[in-house]
């Protein structure tokens, strides 16, 4: 077979053509530190790159799941605690109220202190994080209760939080349930005493109650902060050996991928002296 002048420059082209892009591949490699940087790099791996993506991103939104139901699991429990003490509080001055020694008018100056217990636990109850109220419910623009004698304003809607593909867990606590009692019950000792009488037993059971359904909330949270916390380990775990099977698909051996740079661009330089030559000589050629 005959070569000819033009069947040189082609090769030539094509030779260099190669090396050049096997160079630009190379430096981009070294430039990105990923050998997947495009579908046509290794489709097959490719694939594989963005199942593990998806799957990674998966783990992450539950993880931020988690974060955003410990914050308000977190901000009820501290507001559970509080409302306790409030009502330790209110109990002492129960036991106090009930003393045979005091009178109406002491009664009345100690009255004074379980309004403002009172006023503490409503403004408990309305603990927000961010815009919206805890204790609600669904309803989590609205204060569930506006004083200590008023209504529940909120209602029993339950607010889930999904932290694995196959479990969600409970969020919000009501607030008729974990302060209900202890409102009325310390609303009815701030009544004895405003009107002098002493404190009945009726009304320290009642704070007992209180106290009771603010520790049964309490033990509620914690359960559930617990299963977060497991759930958060196990999670992380997973996020670890994704990043790492990523990791081992994308990355590239740096010490591996800049050798490779400097045999590439060796090898592309020695390919332009060459086919230099038989570029000219060709040009000149078609020139005469």
């Amino acid at each position: 077979m005959r070569v000819t002048d033009s069947m040189l420059r082609a090769n030539a082209l094509r030779s260099l053509s190669a090396r050049a892009t096997s160079l630009a591949r190379a430096q981009e490699q070294v430039a990105t530190t990923k050998r997947l940087n495009r579908p046509s790099d290794d489709p097959a791996k490719v694939r594989e790159a963005v199942k593990l993506r998806d799957g990674l991103a998966e783990l992450e939104q539950f993880t931020r799941n988690i974060d955003t139901a410990d914050r308000t699991l977190s901000a009820a429990e501290t507001a559970m605690a509080t409302a306790g003490e409030s009502m330790q509080r209110a109990r002492e001055l129960a036991i106090q109220g009930a003393n045979d020694t005091l009178s109406p008018i002491d009664r009345q100056q100690m009255s004074l202190e379980v309004s403002q217990l009172a006023a503490s636990l409503v403004q408990l109850a309305s603990t927000k994080v961010g815009d919206s109220y805890i204790f609600s419910g669904y309803r989590t623009d609205i204060a569930p209760y506006a004083s200590a004698t008023g209504p529940y304003q909120g209602d029993a809607g339950v607010s889930m939080a999904r932290i694995s593909p196959a479990t969600v867990v409970p969020v919000n606590v009501f607030g008729d349930v974990v302060f209900g009692t202890a409102l009325a019950a310390i609303a009815a000792l701030q009544a004895e005493l405003a009107a002098g009488t002493r404190t009945s037993a009726a009304t320290i059971d009642a704070l007992d109650a209180g106290q009771d359904a603010l520790l049964a909330g309490r033990a509620t949270v914690g359960a559930r902060q617990n299963r977060l916390d497991e759930t958060r380990a196990y999670l992380d775990e997973g996020v670890i050996a994704a990043k790492k099977l990523l990791s081992e698909l994308e990355d590239v051996d740096m010490a591996q991928a800049i050798s490779q740079l400097s045999e590439h661009q060796l090898t592309y330089e020695a390919a332009l002296k060459v086919n230099a030559t038989i570029l000219q000589h060709t040009l000149m050629d078609e020139l005469r």
